[in-house]
């Protein structure tokens, strides 16, 4: 999984994770990373990771000076 700061990103993303095109061929299950491109779905994660917004703090990342992060 990875991160962002972006909503745009992370709608777009996300998005585009949502709507690979999937097929069986012999009892496994393969996604079309390019035109004609398939790949096994072991590797999946690898090329679309799923994306988690986290809010950016322009505080910094630790406000709390009395608490070690």
């Amino acid at each position: 999984m990875k991160t962002t700061h972006s909503i745009h990103e992370y709608i777009e993303k996300n998005e585009l994770r949502r709507n690979v095109r999937w097929r069986i061929q012999g009892g496994k299950w393969f996604f079309e990373m390019f035109p004609g491109f398939w790949q096994h779905e072991q590797s999946f994660d690898r090329f679309f990771p799923k994306y988690d917004f986290i809010r950016f703090n322009d505080k910094g990342l630790n406000p709390d000076k009395t608490r070690i992060v």
